[in-house]
């Protein structure tokens, strides 16, 4: 929500004051807002609703051979593919956006032609499909395994061998239909693949369902969302409820344009044919403000905000280590799970660290957290393990497909020693008891699923 505990009462009434001057100096001969360029406005803005096609690497050139170095192992974490909406948002475009939508149609200032896409518009999902992966979803994954394939070339075996793979999924349709795209795409339609049981509380694909501890003190704990809440009363919030009440022709809720811009993201992903019309009602300036106000949230719950956060993301990396050391081990891991593991994963390498936390009390525009960059649909984090000519062994990162510098590593060689890299991570690995750092007494269990 962009207001969790609710905006107070004098907020509303200023907004609702506001507004109402708006509507008489605008009632008679008001100027029609209509949207330039809007693919070029919300593209790259959709926080983590946002496609992958509008983030991936489509640079194919072979990766198996790097300084004379030749790929040994990948161990990867895939986030599954665009989905359906929660049940939540599914609610709001069943009820909330068709009244908006009559509000347009008859009180609307928005220009002739953009306003005949809202008279075409209607839901598209019913909450039985909440959350399910879509035909976009699929595609992203199956070209990802396609792209991969074309990379790394005949070191990746033509054929599956439970010897050499090892594909996982999370206990989720999304996430078990992510990986059979990819691996189609890898090896092709026909090659029979064996799964492991999915695990709902995966202590290595989704470690943070399992903690406690996380869950109470920090998902659970509305002082984690204070700077949300902050920045949902600040002046670019309340500019962004003036405009969007103003152009539909009634006040807005912070609830509704919540709505709003969550269907704008979920209907631009869905198609790249077609853009949203939810998506006409914002201009530049409001869609980089939703999206700061996605950043707080996710920086806040799943990155850096809390040390445990992302410390309990040793499980996944101690998992990495194991399978990197192990000769007899799996070549090649790759696993698929969410939102929620891709952004404790990353914080944990510590990628995309601002200097400062990330505050509520004004958008800051100049940030490498950003979670429509970082954590789109089908977000990727692999690790290619090379052995070089003198003996040793280095690694490499690719995050969505990009070779990413490892912080700690020397960034102006593309790769890290493996044992530089062990060595950075061995306190943190060896110190990883996930049932000491997680443990919370008297806490209820919470089935909810992530993103």
């Amino acid at each position: 929500m962009l207001l969790r505990t609710g905006p107070n009462i004098v907020l509303l009434l200023a907004l609702l004051v506001s507004f109402s001057s708006i509507l008489l100096s605008s009632s008679v001969g008001a100027e029609r807002w209509c949207a330039n360029n809007p693919k070029d406005t919300i593209f790259r803005r959709l926080g983590t609703k946002t496609p992958y096609r509008h983030v991936q690497n489509k640079d194919v050139r072979s990766i198996a051979t790097v300084n004379g170095c030749t790929v040994i192992k990948i161990w990867g974490l895939f986030r599954h593919g665009t989905r359906n909406p929660s049940k939540s948002i599914i609610d709001h475009m069943r009820t909330t956006l068709p009244e908006l939508q009559r509000d347009i149609l008859e009180h609307g200032h928005i220009c002739r032609d953009q306003l005949e896409l809202f008279e075409r518009w209607q839901p598209r999902v019913t909450v039985e499909n909440a959350k399910l992966l879509v035909r976009e979803g699929g595609d992203e994954l199956f070209q990802l395994g396609q792209r991969i394939r074309k990379r790394f070339g005949t070191h990746i075996p033509e054929r599956y061998d439970e010897h050499d793979f090892r594909f996982k999924f999370t206990k989720t349709e999304r996430a078990e239909y992510s990986a059979r795209n990819f691996s189609h795409g890898l090896f092709g339609r026909d090659e029979p693949i064996q799964y492991p049981e999915a695990l709902h509380r995966d202590p290595v694909l989704r470690f943070y369902k399992g903690c406690e501890k996380w869950k109470k003190q920090v998902k659970q704990n509305p002082y984690s969302y204070r700077e949300m809440d902050r920045f949902g009363s600040s002046k670019q919030m309340r500019s962004v409820i003036e405009k969007l009440s103003k152009r539909i022709g009634t006040f807005v809720s912070p609830e509704e344009v919540h709505a709003i811009y969550q269907t704008c993201a979920f209907e631009t992903a869905w198609s790249d044919r077609d853009i949203s019309p939810w998506c006409l009602l914002f201009d530049k300036d409001s869609i980089s403000t939703m999206e700061y106000n996605e950043d707080l949230k996710y920086y806040w719950i799943d990155g850096y905000g809390y040390d445990l956060t992302h410390r309990q993301a040793c499980s996944a990396f101690a998992d990495l280590f194991t399978n990197f050391n192990d000769e007899n081990g799996p070549r090649f891991t790759f696993y698929f799970t969410h939102s929620g593991t891709l952004l404790k994963s990353i914080a944990f390498l510590n990628l995309y660290k601002d200097n400062e936390p990330l505050r509520g009390e004004s958008m800051r525009h100049k940030r490498k957290w950003r979670v429509s960059h970082i954590d789109a649909f089908g977000t990727n984090l692999y690790f290619v393990l090379y052995g070089c000519p003198d003996g040793t062994q280095s690694i490499a990162l690719y995050h969505q497909e990009r070779l990413t510098n490892i912080p700690g590593c020397p960034e102006d060689v593309p790769l890290c020693s493996y044992e530089h890299f062990k060595q950075m991570y061995a306190d943190r690995i060896e110190q990883c008891d996930l049932s000491a750092m997680c443990y919370e007494p008297h806490v209820p269990s919470s089935e909810k699923d992530e993103l």
